[in-house]
């Protein structure tokens, strides 16, 4: 599948059914999905039987802008919590996937003519601080988890993961 922005911008998430990004003078914003859920998307894959297929996403992109960020802490934390709750992972099947992490089934490939490409961004520390505090309003993160995920505002990947596991340990 193709998705063209061409003198515009368009914001979402990276999906598994687009392929192909085509930018043309325009901004393209895409959210990783959380870590959760890549554990969920690949363990039904896996299901299915064999290897789960390569999911290759190839970013086009002239005299425009593509950046590919990481999901808050926030939703990083719920999906986990609720995978948790709900008995579909666990604690030791969540350290076991980050150390398979390295062998993804996810390529991403780029060709940037008078543009910028960026993967794995960290989000702005005012989304994650917004975002805490949201949810810790609507009563979706406690006190507790909310202190220990403020640890991980601006960390990249591996620390960003640690935290969130800890948040979760913590509010158990």
């Amino acid at each position: 599948m193709i998705q063209f922005c061409i003198m515009s911008g368009h914001e979402g998430r990276l999906q598994p059914a687009k392929k192909i990004y085509f930018t043309l003078m325009g901004g393209l914003e895409l959210t990783m999905p959380t870590l959760a859920k890549q554990i969920l998307a690949s363990r039904q894959q896996s299901a299915d039987g064999g290897p789960p297929p390569v999911q290759s996403h190839f970013f086009l992109t002239i005299m425009g802008g593509v950046e590919i960020r990481l999901p808050t802490l926030a939703e990083e934390f719920l999906d986990l919590r609720e995978m948790i709750r709900g008995g579909v992972l666990t604690i030791g099947d969540w350290d076991r996937c980050l150390a398979q992490l390295g062998r993804s089934n996810v390529s991403i490939s780029s060709f940037t003519l008078m543009g910028g490409f960026e993967e794995s961004r960290p989000p702005a520390e005012s989304d994650e601080i917004d975002s805490l505090a949201l949810q810790r309003h609507l009563g979706n993160i406690s006190e507790s988890s909310g202190r220990v995920l403020q640890l991980g505002v601006g960390q990249r990947e591996s620390e960003r993961w640690a935290v969130v596991r800890q948040a979760v340990v913590v509010s158990a």
